[in-house]
């Protein structure tokens, strides 16, 4: 996993056949998927952990996100 898996992320949000922020993305069961993506340390941008770095890029493109 790495900065390709957020380029998927971000290209996903540019329209087409994707979405379109702004929406609201509720994300049911986040400490699983915090907790599975945890030993996933991305150095390169800052050390976040990949599951952080992916809220952090849907909520700069505009997408509300609501961690349940």
């Amino acid at each position: 996993m790495g900065s390709r898996c957020l380029d998927s992320v971000a290209d996903s949000l540019c329209g087409g056949p994707s979405v379109v922020p702004p929406f609201t993305l509720v994300w049911h069961h986040a400490d699983t998927a915090r907790h599975a993506l945890a030993g996933h340390i991305l150095h390169h941008l800052g050390g976040l952990s990949h599951f952080e770095e992916t809220v952090n890029l849907l909520r700069e493109r505009g997408v509300t996100v609501v961690l349940q």
